[in-house]
């Protein structure tokens, strides 16, 4: 990844605060900024998915990363808190990918179906 890249989320970050502020950040102190800024690591998994659909009112997008587990187990568990798995949201999600295999699936068994008959 390219410096400018690198540094985009600390511009940004500059860019909405007061120009005196700016101006009066140490050398540590902007160090300590990009820190806290600077870009997950869990953009460089082994696996990393994206896609995005066409869906009624804009797009829908999905994103499926995979890799060794690297987080605490404390940060897990905040997490586990923060973004729970059964929701509405994911419910209905994995009912639909659901429904959308086994349509599939049937209409792959019914074109087969008609083939033998040939």
């Amino acid at each position: 990844m390219n410096q400018a890249l690198e540094n985009g989320g600390l511009e940004s970050l500059m860019d909405r605060l007061p120009a005196e502020v700016v101006a009066s950040f140490t050398p540590e102190q902007r160090a300590a900024l990009w820190n806290a800024v600077k870009p997950n690591s869990w953009r460089r998994h082994p696996i990393h998915i994206r896609l995005s659909f066409p869906f009624v009112g804009g797009n829908v997008f999905v994103t499926v990363v995979g890799g060794l587990e690297k987080r605490s187990g404390e940060r897990r568990t905040r997490e586990r808190r923060m973004y729970p798995l059964r929701t509405m949201g994911n419910i209905l999600f994995l009912l639909g990918l659901g429904s959308a295999f086994y349509t599939v699936a049937l209409l792959g068994i019914f074109v087969f179906s008609n083939l033998i008959e040939f």
